[in-house]
Order: C-alpha cells, then structure tokens, then sequence
C-alpha cells in the first residue's frame, strides 16, 4: 500500500515494483478465502482484517520473492525470512494508518481518487483515460467500480495519515547538513601490513602422521561426484522442426506482421578523448581537466591524427583503441554525448563535451543510415522461428504418445524392440559438473537425471530444446578415494590451510604487541622486518576507490581514532589478513555544492521523517488491542 511499509514490511529481497490495483486487491481480494473460514485472521482494535485479505497479501509476497529467483522460491528461504509474521504486520500496519487518520480527522474526496484513477497509465489508452479500458479492467479481476474505489481511498488515507505524521518534521539546520556533509565526505588514512598466506606456504612442511590425520578429519571434501550412464528419448524442436515445409506465403504473412522487428535505426561510429572528472571532484579538479581538453581540441582541429590523440590522452578505458566506441543507436549514450554525436556530420569534431563522467571531445567517423531488413535477408530467419513454433506441438504429441507406448509394453528395452526406428541416445558415465553439451547439460534435464534411481524411467520432461524421456541405466555412488589418490590436492589444501593460521596468528600477535606497547605500531613493524604499506586518503562509499587498502575494510578504518589507532582485530579479505594504523583525519576536500546541500537536507528530512512515524507506529501498536487467529501460527 504505503512505500515506507513496503520496505519495513518485506526483506529487501522480496521488494519489487507492484502495479497500483493488485496492491489495493489486498482489501478486496478475489483469492481464495483460507479454508474457507468466515471469522477475522487478524482483529485491529474494531478492524477485522480477513483470512481472504491474508491470504491475498500473502500470496502477492510470495509471488514478488519468486519473481526474484526467476519464480520458484528456494527451498526454505520463505521460511527464512517469515514472509507469514511479514504480512502480518504490514496488514497491522496499515489498519493503524487507516485509524489515525480517521482520528486526525482526515479524509478523501472523490475528486481526490477520480484524479488518482484518471491518473493511472493500466486504465490509460495513448495517454488519456479510458472509462471502458477501466471497467474491462475491474471486471477481468471481478471488482466493482465502488469496491475498487473503496478499497482506493483506504490507500489514499493511508498516505495522507504518513504525510501528516511527516510534516511534523520539516526541519534540517544547517549544522546537521553539514555534520552529515562532513561525515560523509571526510577522509582518513593508515598504514596497514598484509598478511599474505601465499607467504607462509613454504614454513608448512607436513609429516605424514600430520597429513593422514587432517585427511582423516576432512576426507569429505574429497568424495568423488555422483555418476550416471543414461538412455534417453529425445523429441527435439530443432529435429522436427527441419522437418516442416513452410509455405512462401507463411513466411510473407510473417514479415509483413513484425515487420517493426526488421527495422533497423539509424547508427553512428563515433570516437571520443576523455578527460575524467565526476561531480564529486573539486572545482579546482574541474577547471584542470577543461583546460587539458581544450588544449586536445585545438590539436584535434589543428589535423593531428584523432586516434593518436586519444592514445595518448584519453583517460578512459577506449584509449588503447585509439577512443573507438565503434556502432550506437540513439539514447544508448549518456544524454549530452549522444545530443552532441547525433547533432554532427561525419568527419566533424565537436566542441567540449561535460558529461559525469568527464570532459569529452568526440569526431564522427560513420552514420548507418536506418533501413528495414529486406524479406530475402529475413526469409530463413522467419522459416526456423515458423517451424519451431509448428514444432513444439508436435514434439510433445510425439513425447506423450512414446512415452504411453512405453507403458504399455512394460519398459523402454520392450518398447525398442517394438519401434527399432526409435531414436534411442546412450552416454557414457559423466558428472553433473561436466555434462555432456547439448539437451544433457539443460538444468530441467539434468535435475530430473539426478533424481533418478538406477533402471528407473522418468516421466516427460520439458527442456529449452524439446522433451526428454531418461532412463537412469547405471548409477556410480560418491566415493571417498584413498589418501594416495589424492595426496597432491591433501597437501596442498593442508599447506594452504596451516598458512593461513600462520597469517592470522602473527596478525593478531602484532595487535597485541602493539597494544602492550603503546601502539608503537610502526616501531614493532618495523622490528619485525614487516612491509607497511600507506593507503592514501580513504573516503566511505567511494565508488572508484583506487587506494590498494581493500574498500570493505574502509568503514572499520573510519572507526580508529588517536586514543585507539590500532584495528582491534585483523581484517580479511580473499583469505589475506590485514592490521592496519589510524595516521590522520581530515575534513572534506572540497566545500559543500548548493546540489549537495538540497541533497542532504532532503536525506536528513526523510530520516527524520521516518523516525517519527516509526515511534508513531509503535505507539499506535502498543495500545491497540491485536489478535491474530491462532490458526495462522501454523500457516
């Protein structure tokens, strides 16, 4: 209903963009109402919320975290996340809003929802209302106009009531914008060691008692991948479908109804000389990159070769190329490169570009004029889409009529012996991780194959390719091979894992010895003959962080301070150990913009906001009276 509950009440996971009318369904639903019961699933001081309100909001929770996993959800995770307890207290939730706003004394017109109806593009047709478009709507989902434009003003007055509980913060002082300014923008910088494992390799020399019994211990992981040798019947699209003759008129009547999809838009070859420069740079970051690109362009307009210019000074990744973003439509570049590609002539060079990225001077070497692919171009593309689309009937028929067949004779050997004419595919052992190409290394194949117990026959099964039938022929067991087997892999993964503690253990020695001695960090290092290294300035969220101080570690570098300069515990990323040493802190190097201060003021605002509809809520929360059905502690 409500953007703010929709965050609080679903994981970030199961958050997606929901069509206006299915999120007002939730009040009067056209699911099924859960076994059928009459009474409340959950009561909201006088507001009974019902198990078909449940049932629904529920099934539009699931149905956005399915959408997630390209719409099956994994085994569990529903569980995981409580989408039940979820529902139930965006349903609560909203009721309160609907409540307090009654209380304040708020209302919806019907001006107010005529507008907000007029306004939705499902009920639109080229852009204007369309009052049939509105009725077929509501009538395919079997809703009234007043239901639906009841169940509307629930949403609107849900969103007055947060709008009114906001607008008792309106406020973000200046000191606060730029407290968060500079907390945001402020840098800091350490010396840090890394703990390299790699490092260590060489002092792990395992004895063979050592490694039979890490091997006794971990043998596990070295247990061989299941094995299977299949027979399979394959009804393949690709197969049946070169089958088919397509007439030449199916083919014209094809082109002629997309003929949209063989237009072809017009194209430009364009290179471009970049001098970065991003609205978080200074001014003064600015001005220095303008200035080197309009001494480029006079070179570039003086008859210098455009390519070697580029090599030599574009700042962007095409500079080895000579700058050659090769073929784009228009819209495919940010817009004031692409107003200014598609504003030239070929062969003409443009004046200075500013985009975010940077500072650009572009040539035009080519335009691709737009056309329509020619029906004699398109013709054998048409031909295989028209005999897929006449196959993948025909394989199924073909599939269920084999697979009938071989019910009826008792088993795939009999059913060969009476279609010796069968296309019948044997493979040898393999892995699931190393299936062989083709319909055998489809993820639908490769499941139902996996499931198999050995000589049992599958049932039909869909594939991206066509159907399947699989008979599991012999079934190779995972083993755990001997020590001798695999003692290259054991040792090293030993030596590997006994280096690691090795890192980690000096790592938090030189934690210690540092703080036992006053944190005479570089002294101890320096003792101990260790390499330390410098980060530069770090700043939080920085997206093109190039400091080789890791950007995961950079927020706990935030947390050090004089009076505790040393991290607390080593760092770690990709298996190596960091320790590193607070060195300064600095405020922002460049002053808040008027468009940083509007941003940070709207951010301040919003937090605020919410602050105060989160302690509204639970106010609200923890006097009403709220019941839920006890049947739903077992939904």
């Amino acid at each position: 209903m409500l953007e703010f509950l929709r965050k609080r009440a679903q994981s970030i996971v199961i958050q997606a963009i929901v069509v206006m009318i299915a999120l007002v369904f939730i009040f009067w639903g056209v699911g099924t109402n859960l076994m059928n019961r009459q009474e409340a699933a959950i009561v909201v001081d006088d507001e009974e919320i019902s198990f078909q309100q449940f049932q629904q909001a529920y099934d539009q929770a699931y149905t956005r975290l399915a959408q997630q996993f390209g719409g099956t959800v994994p085994k569990g995770l529903a569980e995981n996340l409580n989408i039940k307890q979820q529902v139930i207290s965006q349903l609560t939730q909203e009721a309160l809003l609907r409540q307090g706003g009654q209380e304040m004394g708020l209302m919806v017109s019907s001006r107010e929802i005529q507008e907000e109806i007029e306004n939705m593009i499902q009920f639109q047709d080229n852009g204007s209302f369309d009052i049939e478009r509105y009725r077929t709507i509501l009538a395919s989902n079997r809703l009234s106009p007043e239901k639906y434009e009841q169940s509307l003003r629930y949403e609107l007055l849900g969103t007055k009531t947060i709008e009114n509980i906001g607008a008792f913060s309106q406020v973000a002082t200046d000191f606060e914008i730029e407290e968060l300014y500079n907390l945001e923008k402020e840098t800091v910088s350490v010396s840090y060691i890394a703990f390299d494992p790699d490092t260590y390799v060489d002092r792990v020399d395992p004895t063979e008692e050592e490694l039979a019994k890490w091997y006794q211990e971990n043998g596990e992981n070295y247990k061989t991948e299941k094995q299977i040798k299949l027979e399979y019947l394959p009804f393949l699209y690709s197969d049946i479908g070169s089958k088919i003759t397509i007439e030449e008129e199916a083919v014209s009547s094809y082109y002629d109804q997309h003929i949209t999809e063989y237009q072809v838009p017009e194209k430009r070859h364009a290179r471009h000389i970049l001098f970065r420069a991003t609205p978080e740079d200074s001014e003064e970051t600015h001005q220095t990159q303008l200035a080197k690109a309009e001494e480029i362009l006079e070179k570039a307009r003086g008859g210098e070769d455009f390519a070697e210019l580029a090599k030599a000074n574009s700042e962007g990744p095409t500079a080895i190329t000579g700058g050659d973003l090769g073929f784009f439509t228009e819209g495919q570049m940010v817009k004031p490169f692409n107003d200014a590609v598609f504003a030239m002539d070929t062969g003409e060079i443009s004046e200075v570009v500013k985009t975010d990225f940077g500072y650009h001077i572009i040539k035009l070497e080519e335009i691709q004029l737009a056309g329509v692919t020619s029906l004699d171009d398109a013709r054998a593309q048409i031909i295989t889409t028209l005999q897929l689309e006449q196959a993948k009937p025909m394989a199924f028929q073909l599939a269920n009529s084999a697979y009938e067949a071989i019910i009826g004779a008792g088993s795939l050997a009999a059913y060969l012996e009476q279609q010796p004419d069968a296309q019948l595919v044997e493979t040898d052992f393999f892995r699931r991780s190393s299936a062989p190409s083709g319909v055998t290394a489809d993820p639908a194949f490769l499941d139902r194959a996996f499931e198999l117990q050995e000589q049992e026959l599958s049932s039909i099964i869909e594939t991206g390719d066509g159907y399947v039938i699989i008979s599991a022929e012999e079934i190779q067991s995972p083993q755990t091979p001997g020590l001798e087997e695999v003692r290259d892999e054991v040792e090293k993964d030993y030596r590997a894992g006994k280096a690691s503690e090795l890192a980690k253990k000096e790592a938090e020695q030189l934690i210690a010895e540092a703080q036992e001695n006053g944190f005479e960090f570089l002294n101890i290092a320096q003792n101990k003959g260790l390499v330390v290294e410098e980060s530069g300035s770090l700043i939080k969220n920085d997206p093109e962080h190039s400091s080789a101080f890791p950007q995961s570690l950079v927020t706990d570098a935030f947390r050090l301070s004089v009076s505790a300069p040393v991290s607390p515990e080593p760092g770690i990323v990709d298996q190596t150990y960091y320790v590193y040493h607070f060195n300064d802190r600095r405020p922002p190097e460049s002053a808040m913009s008027d468009e940083d201060r509007a941003r940070y003021k709207e951010l301040l605002l919003q937090f605020k906001q919410q602050r105060i509809l989160d302690a509204w809520l639970r106010n609200r929360q923890a006097k009403a009276d709220i019941r839920i059905h006890k049947s739903l502690e077992n939904y």
